[in-house]
């Protein structure tokens, strides 16, 4: 008798560790469903919700549910776990510890309805109510006695059977979960208005596999200890809970292919956990062929339950309370279908078991419901159980518990580089993992763009002169007004038709050439290059800093680029003139557009400047007086006939010779 009873002992044992495993199995299934950036949130929850039911419960929860009973509705005695008991038995300790496993199990499931937008401490206030009070008084009302192979609670006493907690365990998670969905409302994003309902991507879908695996493992000690011995019944009721797990599987995947021609990993996931619930309340009393078909049936139960969530806009983000609440409650409901009366025990016919049973389930449904949701809208006012928008937007990890992953780690970076537009920094690279492969190839595209910033810059400062690229880099926004300048336009006169006879590349060719020759002057003499407009070129000199040879400088480079024109005409046999005009005097320059830039300069001395050069003559520099009188000492000129300029009437012009080192003409 002795070696039954240590037997009898070793199983409870065995079959607490199982469902504490089953932790774990929560753990998985919700970290792996929820985004990266709430992950920890949610596993953190669960070893937290853990240790406070543990503690609640042996403190007053356990009295509560197992305790003398008082009106069949609540415990009076077995405060801190029975532990002051004179007759305290290895049994009762035993089966302390398999019922506290219960306990955890019921208050994990709620933990993934509510994921991704609940403060921690508001899920601590939650996980401390269900463990402390609701979850034992349920249990109170159907289980207590039951270690003693009595029926004490009032619904217990009426014949309501839930032999391992389809209502008692996974249906009081879902009512509670529900309520606590509804008073946080859906996360930010998941029902845009007048838009398809949206799912968000899970973070880990094959650990939320593993996590099912897990709990699928751990539900063997779930309906298996709850004989709480080592007896006949241990056989049938592993094989029942095996199949009603499979059944819900392959419901899962013939639904999905049937309506959506596709086998949903969510759906399957879910499946198999609805047929696991289902079968928990009667896995005792049904023959294997019903099992199948209670898992069947369990698995489409959540299937529905989670459309009828969706068209709601309620919001469960790992499906809990369609499985632990909808095929909690049809797993209840099953026993008074197809439970074997004999070995349910309560003298009741079936269509009275049916009665019963539903009786059970609308008593707990609305004690529970009415209850936590009244209790949570009043901490609701008190202490905000929703976490706030932006809290929700850079993730619970953060928010709530100021933990990183390396995900967010390259985020950060990511969102500091955009705000400061400093790409020196780089991310941490880990060939090992996903994350450090991104920031891998992340590194190498920034050096890649460094060096295309480096040939932008380079292309910007042969566009515009490089004191106005550094300064438009810096963000500087540039008009600056100068007091005297030397303006040059230049034209190439013949190219028009030179172009009639080349074909487009070699145009291009032919105009760099020459523009490049003249670059080179302008960097020798000191003169900028402000742009090119077709065949003709702009230079100007004094610009950014100020030199009272100003004038000569831009004369000198004209002379020479004569000189270079005549060059390319014998290698390249052509018969191109430069015509050119110069100006001096005020002018206002800047940066132009904020689509693109372009730097130039306006004002009468501009438009003057422009007028030698369009009057002037094919192979000759002309200029105006103010020009002329910067010149007169330096070169030679030739005096000619006055031209009309638009608004500022007849001028005096006069056309560049040389320096005065050679014999000069009268001018």
């Amino acid at each position: 008798m002795k070696e039954i009873v240590n037997l009898n002992i070793l199983w409870i044992i065995l079959c607490s560790i199982l469902v504490f495993i089953m932790q774990a199995g929560f753990m998985c299934l919700e970290a792996g469903m929820t985004r990266e950036k709430n992950n920890i949130n949610v596993a953190i929850k669960n070893i937290c919700d853990f240790g406070i039911s543990a503690m609640v419960y042996w403190l007053f929860g356990f009295a509560i549910m197992y305790g003398a009973s008082k009106f069949g509705i609540f415990g009076t005695s077995y405060f801190f776990g029975g532990q002051f008991l004179q007759d305290k038995s290895t049994i009762f300790s035993v089966f302390f510890i398999f019922q506290l496993m219960f306990c955890g199990a019921s208050v994990s499931i709620i933990s993934g309805a509510v994921a991704e937008r609940m403060t921690f401490e508001g899920y601590l206030i939650i996980a401390f109510i269900t463990a402390g009070f609701l979850y034992p008084i349920i249990g109170h009302w159907a289980w207590n006695g039951v270690n003693y192979g009595e029926v004490n609670g009032w619904l217990g006493g009426l014949g309501f059977v839930d032999f391992a907690g389809s209502t008692i365990v996974h249906s009081v998670g879902g009512w509670i979960a529900l309520s606590g969905v509804l008073i946080l409302g859906p996360r930010t994003g998941r029902f845009p208005e007048n838009a398809t309902p949206r799912r968000f991507n899970a973070n880990n879908l094959p650990l939320s596999v593993l996590g099912t695996l897990i709990l699928w493992f751990g539900w063997f000690g779930f309906n298996g200890g709850s004989t709480l011995s080592l007896n006949d019944y241990v056989p049938n009721i592993l094989q029942n809970t095996l199949m009603a797990g499979s059944a819900g599987i392959v419901a899962s995947i013939a639904l999905g292919l049937l309506i959506t021609k596709k086998v949903n990993v969510f759906s399957v996931i879910n499946g198999g956990l609805g047929g696991l619930v289902s079968i928990t309340a009667g896995c005792n009393a049904v023959t294997l062929s019903e099992s199948v078909l209670i898992g069947i049936v369990g698995s489409g139960v959540v299937m529905l339950v989670d459309h009828l969530l969706e068209i709601n806009k309620i919001d469960d983000v790992v499906g809990a309370i369609p499985v632990h609440l909808g095929a909690g409650i049809w797993g209840t409901v099953a026993v008074g279908l197809f439970g074997d009366p004999q070995i349910l025990a309560t003298g009741l016919n079936m269509d009275q078991q049916l009665i019963i049973q539903i009786t059970g389930i609308l008593a707990i449904g609305v004690f529970l419901f009415s209850f936590s949701y009244i209790f949570l809208s009043l901490v609701n006012k008190f202490i905000p159980l929703r976490v706030s928008l932006i809290s929700e937007e850079v993730g619970l990890n953060i928010a709530e518990h100021d933990a990183n992953t390396d995900l967010q780690d390259l985020l950060k970076i990511m969102s500091e580089q955009a705000n400061s537009s400093d790409i020196s920094q780089r991310a941490d690279q880990n060939p090992f993992t996903q994350t450090g492969m991104i920031g891998m190839h992340y590194n190498n595209l920034l050096f890649n763009l460094e060096k295309s910033i480096e040939k932008t810059d380079d292309l910007l400062t042969n566009v515009i002169p490089k004191t106005i690229a550094d300064r438009l880099k810096s963000g500087e926004q540039i008009a600056d007004s100068y007091n005297e300048v030397s303006i040059m336009f230049a034209d190439l006169v013949g190219f028009t038709e030179l172009t009639q006879k080349l074909v487009a590349r070699r145009v291009v060719s032919a105009l760099n050439d020459i523009f490049s020759m003249f670059d080179k002057i302008a960097e020798k003499y000191g003169v900028e290059k402000v742009k090119t407009i077709g065949d003709g070129y702009m230079a100007v000199s004094g610009l950014f800093k100020y030199e009272e040879n100003h004038a000569i400088m831009i004369a000198d480079m004209a002379c020479e680029m004569h000189d270079a024109i005549e060059r390319y005409n014998k290698e390249n046999k052509r018969s191109l003139k430069l015509r050119i005009g110069i100006n001096s005097g005020p002018i206002i320059a800047g940066v132009i557009g904020d689509s693109r830039f372009l730097y130039d300069m306006w004002g009468d001395t501009v438009n003057t400047a422009s007028r030698m050069e369009s009057t002037g003559i094919p192979g000759e520099t002309q200029v105006t007086e103010k020009t002329y009188d910067l010149l007169k000492d330096v070169y030679n000129f030739e005096k000619l006939s006055p031209i009309d300029v638009k608004g500022k009437g007849i001028m005096q012009t006069f056309k560049l010779i040389n320096k005065t080192d050679v014999p000069k003409h009268d001018a």
